[in-house]
């Protein structure tokens, strides 16, 4: 795989993406470029370093859509549950703004994708059902907001689509990971693997995926795939060997 502009750049934009995940999002996406296009997603952007990747897949004819607040504080109303939400933005986002995002993006892209500046759950005002070949969700940390995202990515996914979840597994926002795995055991979530970071899954056939990602470490002795049982499907987790250790003598 031949390093893009993206790639070559992405190591300056700020952000938690790491790079087998990189790696990941460009295998899936690369093993889609034969299919029939579709529209790219993007649920919370931060500093644009993994829409910088994404975008690189973008065909003619496709839309890539970035839906993030991007701190607009006027969005909110005085509900609980938006209150709830500003107080996590302040405290995990404190100076994100918009234009750092575009910055980013277009120091490796000749032009943005489409932003809507607003709450995730708003992608399916601008995003047609059963169209996203992929959809990435790093948006909001609070249970009911990934619980509208995780229904978002099923109206929106099309068949051979896949959704990127992130800290699914992160200890101090357990909302996150309560309503994915709601999601795979009520609404028909099926995982394709998972990295430290994120969880790939789809709403049809996991195999293809799982294929590609297999073929993707075959060959990388710094990273290793092994397969579970969830719910009667194989699962792949993804990540560094582990390092045995000595047994101490006592």
């Amino acid at each position: 795989m031949v390093p893009t502009p993206a790639v070559l750049g992405y190591d300056a934009i700020k952000g938690w993406f790491s790079d087998l995940d990189r790696r990941c999002f460009s295998a899936i996406l690369e093993s889609q470029q034969d299919s029939p296009p579709g529209v790219l997603v993007e649920l919370g952007a931060f500093h644009g370093k993994s829409a910088v990747i994404i975008g690189d897949y973008v065909r003619e004819g496709e839309r890539f859509v970035v839906v993030d607040l991007f701190g607009d504080k006027e969005k909110f109303s005085e509900s609980a549950e938006d209150l709830a939400n500003r107080r996590e933005n302040r405290r995990s986002y404190p100076r994100l703004a918009r234009h750092l995002f575009e910055e980013n993006y277009l120091s490796v892209h000749d032009t943005l994708p489409e932003v809507v500046q607003g709450f995730s759950s708003e992608v399916v005002d601008h995003v047609e059902p059963g169209t996203a070949r992929f959809i990435h969700v790093d948006a909001s940390h609070l249970y009911a907001a990934v619980k509208t995202d995780c229904q978002s990515a099923k109206r929106l996914m099309r068949p051979g689509g896949v959704v990127a979840f992130d800290d699914y597994r992160n200890p101090r926002q357990p909302g996150v990971g309560a309503a994915i795995w709601e999601a795979v055991a009520t609404d028909g979530l099926i995982p394709i693997a998972t990295t430290q970071k994120k969880m790939y899954a789809c709403y049809d056939d996991p195999t293809p995926h799982q294929a590609t990602l297999r073929a993707l470490v075959a060959d990388d002795p710094a990273s290793e795939v092994r397969e579970v049982e969830v719910r009667g499907r194989t699962m792949l987790t993804m990540g560094s060997p582990r390092k045995r250790r000595g047994r101490k003598n006592h």
